[in-house]
Order: structure tokens, then C-alpha cells, then sequence
């Protein structure tokens, strides 16, 4: 080929790629602007305080994984030792409630328009709104750490999950998602099965099943202790990754949900949402002080169940500000993804604490504020590129019918 067509062929494909990277950029563009639309302007049926809750939720898991990475390596202070920087895990247990509620609000308002519930299209919701992110993150660390994933037998059970009960997952947090899935598996299964009959049935079957999974968590508690009170580090983790014994919360937002959806007036302390936020934080003081590694998810599930009501019935204006809302909706982003970057986060506070002088405390804090906000920015980026595109999808393909599956 002469020289003259050489430069012919190279400037041609210059050109073409001039051409495709404009349209590339306009496609870019374009999902970022209609997420970010999606971010900056709260919908009509957003109920407020549940946007607090859930960012509350985020907010402690990820401050009690900084505090444990930072007196992992640079030792323990008053900060990482904090009640509730330790505890931060009980925001998994406030997600499951959460969880539970908006579940259950799709399952009653399906049942009570229909008299079913159309599996499939359950499905195509849930997946379509935790699948595209959480595979885009799976890959990611799939091929930035492929020697670590190996090492996990490449984390198939992130893709079946199943890590709440085999640890091979590679995506930090995915256990909990495991369990979700379960539920939105289980949970419509359960409905249906149970058959049709009152709301306040289904209450008592909830209920039920409560009570069913107290039971196991306390008899697989002495399975592996010998007793049914106590503390026991090895025999806490048996109980808290499964999701046959750590459901209450999930099971709470179902009855939630079911309260919430029920045609009649709520009665009792139903009627009385302050005192029962009371009645059952007390509840839940006295399972911790009790020090009880059976009771506690029990306790959590009540109390924060009963927050999630007086929130729906007291006409609150708490968390009313924006920036709950876009904590909200980016919550599920900062979870997958803030334990990626806070090694490299904590990794620099200690360097900077002591050239600036400055007490371990604070830096702690500083370190918290600095990852909640860069979790925050790739969660953004993530929502807009990956899964608004995918709710918008869920949008046109729930718009066909599809025929439910009858609870008779």
C-alpha cells in the first residue's frame, strides 16, 4: 500500500472516530443528565422520615467499618470505642425493616387490587432495581483483584446468593443482599401459600414466623454453646449472616406494611405510635442488657419497626431536607461500594494526624466524613450510568401486563 493511500485510510479512521466519540459523549451525557434529574427533584409519593431512616442506616454501617479498619490498624480510641460506632451493624437490621416495608407495601397493594401476586413481574421489579448495579460491582472487583477472586472460587455464591451461608463472595457486604434476595424470593411464596384470608390473619402468620425464627436462632445458639443465655463470638456469627436465623427485621417490615395497607383503624397502642416507639425502645434496652446473642435482632426488628410506624403515622416533618433524599436513593450504591476505598482512606489519616497535631479522635471523624463523602460521589456516578438506566427499563417493561398468580 503506497503512502499517500496510508494516509488516505488513517485519516478516514480518524474521522470515524471523531464521529463516535461525539455520539458516545451525547449517550454519556444523556444518562447522566436524566439520573441526576432523578436525584435532584424528590418524588411526589416520597415519605420523608423512612428517607432519613434509610440514610441513617447507611451512615452507621459505614462509619462502624471506618472506626473498625482504623483501630484495626492504629489501635483502638474513644471514637472507634463509641456504643454506637461499635454497633453500627444494627443499620443492617434497620435496612431489613425498611426492606420489609417497601416489600410488603408492593405485596398488599398487589393483593388487595388483584387478589394475587404476579411472581414474575415481582421479580422483574426487584431485579431489575439491585441486579445491574450489583453485577457491574461484582465484575469490577472480578477483574481489578482476579488472584483474590480465585482465591474465593471467583464468588459464585455472590452470583446464586448464597454467601450468607457460604463465604466464597468477593463483593464486600454481599450477604446481607443475599438474604434480600431470599426474602423477595420467599416472601410472595409465603403470602401465597398462607392462602387467602384478613389482613389481620396474615398478621397473626407473620407473627408466627417470628416467634419460628426466634426459636431456631435459639436452639442453633445452644447447639453450638450448650446453653440459651450468654455471649459467644463463634456462636453470634452462626446466627447472624443465615437468613433462617436473621429475618426478624425483614419479617417487621412485612407486618408494617400490613398495618399500613389494612383498611381499618388501628386500635390500642396501634393507635398510639410515640408510646409504642417507647414501649419497644425499652423493649430493646433491656434484650441488650440483658447480653443476650439470641434476642437482639428480635429487639431490633420491634424497635425499629415501630419507628418506621410512627413515622407513617405521626405526620412527622424530620428529614424533610434534600439531602436525605439523595442519601436515600444512594444508599444502596454507598453500600457496595465504600469498603473499597476506605483502606486507601484510612491508610492516610494517621500520617495526617500527626503532622497536623491532631487527636485520634478527630481524625477518626474526619476520616468518617471524608469516606460518607466520596461513597457518595461514586454512588452518584454509579446511579446515574448504571442503574437509572435500568429502572427506566423496569419502568417500560412493568407497563405490560402480566397475569398474577392467584393466592387460591
Amino acid at each position: 500500500m503506497t503512502p499517500e493511500l496510508l494516509a488516505q485510510e488513517s485519516a478516514e479512521e480518524q474521522a470515524n472516530r471523531n464521529a463516535a466519540n461525539p455520539r458516545l459523549l451525547v449517550r454519556v451525557s444523556g444518562l447522566f443528565r436524566g439520573g441526576w434529574r432523578e436525584l435532584s427533584v424528590a418524588t411526589e409519593r416520597r415519605v420523608p422520615f423512612l428517607d432519613g431512616l434509610r440514610a441513617i442506616a447507611v451512615l452507621l454501617v459505614i462509619n462502624q467499618h471506618l472506626a473498625l479498619k482504623f483501630a484495626l490498624r492504629y489501635g483502638a480510641n474513644r471514637y472507634t470505642s463509641f456504643g454506637l460506632t461499635r454497633n453500627g451493624w444494627m443499620g443492617v437490621d434497620l435496612f431489613f425493616v425498611l426492606s420489609g416495608f417497601f416489600i410488603g407495601s408492593q405485596l398488599w397493594r398487589e393483593l388487595a387490587n388483584t387478589g394475587g401476586i404476579s411472581l414474575s413481574k415481582f421479580m422483574l421489579r426487584r431485579g431489575l432495581r439491585i441486579w445491574p448495579l450489583y453485577v457491574f460491582i461484582f465484575a469490577a472487583v472480578l477483574l481489578s483483584s482476579p488472584a483474590a477472586a480465585a482465591a474465593k472460587q471467583y464468588g459464585w455464591t455472590d452470583l446464586v446468593f448464597l454467601t450468607n451461608y457460604v463465604n466464597h463472595g468477593i463483593v464486600d457486604g454481599s450477604w446481607s443482599l443475599c438474604s434480600e434476595e431470599q426474602f423477595y424470593l420467599l416472601a410472595p411464596l409465603a403470602l401465597l401459600l398462607i392462602g387467602p384470608r384478613s389482613m389481620r390473619g396474615y398478621r397473626w402468620g407473620l407473627a408466627g414466623l417470628m416467634l419460628l425464627v426466634l426459636a431456631v436462632r435459639a436452639f442453633t445458639f445452644h447447639a453450638w454453646t450448650g446453653h440459651f443465655l450468654g455471649k459467644n463470638p463463634l456462636a453470634f456469627a452462626q446466627l447472624y449472616y443465615p437468613f433462617h436465623t436473621h429475618c426478624d427485621g425483614l419479617l417487621a417490615g412485612l407486618v408494617v406494611a400490613n398495618l399500613a395497607s389494612s383498611q381499618q383503624r388501628p386500635s390500642g397502642l396501634l393507635a398510639r405510635p410515640g408510646l409504642l416507639v417507647l414501649i419497644c425502645g425499652a423493649l430493646l434496652g433491656a434484650v441488650l442488657a440483658a447480653r443476650s446473642d439470641i434476642l437482639p435482632f428480635t429487639g431490633l426488628a420491634l424497635f425499629f419497626a415501630s419507628l418506621v410506624w410512627w413515622g407513617l403515622r405521626s405526620g412527622t416533618r424530620l428529614f424533610r431536607q434534600h439531602i436525605f433524599y439523595l442519601l436515600s436513593r444512594l444508599s444502596f450504591g454507598m453500600y457496595l461500594n465504600h469498603e473499597y476505598m476506605q483502606s486507601w482512606i484510612v491508610s492516610r489519616l494517621n500520617p495526617l494526624r500527626h503532622a497536623a497535631h491532631v487527636p485520634a479522635v478527630a481524625a477518626t471523624a474526619f476520616g468518617f466524613v471524608v469516606l460518607a463523602c466520596a461513597s457518595m460521589g461514586v454512588a452518584a456516578v454509579t446511579f446515574c450510568l448504571v442503574e437509572h438506566p435500568f429502572l427506566m427499563l423496569r419502568t417500560a417493561l412493568l407497563r405490560k401486563t402480566v397475569p398474577p398468580l392467584t393466592a387460591h
